[in-house]
């Protein structure tokens, strides 16, 4: 019976790790680069290259310190695709290619909200 009492209590914690770190590093980093494509979209439909070049390398900077820490809990398959996407973006942007960099942003926000759908806590996700 203890170890039952036991194991139940370190499944707890666990799901209870799961959850704060996907509140406080998963959901805020997702809801900020969706939010950030969506300007960036705006800025190549608008083609305000300079403005969207600028917003690219800040968000590649910033994708360097989440990607130090997701690397130790998310598949190392879906970090790969959003630094490619990335990297896409900006050649994009640089050549001034508005419906490449329109589509690869859109697909950069796909790996996102996959991401945090992957990581979410539901019961397929536990199970």
């Amino acid at each position: 019976m203890r170890m039952l009492i036991i194991s139940l209590i370190f499944l707890l914690l666990m799901i209870g790790i799961w959850m704060w770190y996907h509140f406080t590093s998963i959901e805020p980093m997702t809801k900020f680069y969706n939010e950030s494509i969506n300007d960036l979209l705006i800025d190549i439909e608008n083609e305000q290259w300079d403005k969207a070049d600028e917003a690219i390398l800040l968000y590649m900077n910033k994708w360097e310190e989440v990607k130090n820490v997701w690397i130790y809990f998310i598949d190392q398959k879906d970090l790969d695709g959003i630094e490619s996407s990335m990297k896409k973006i900006n050649v994009y942007i640089k050549n001034r290619d508005k419906s490449y960099a329109q589509a690869e942003l859109e697909h950069m926000m796909i790996l996102f909200n996959s991401i945090k759908e992957n990581e979410c806590l539901t019961i397929q996700n536990i199970f």
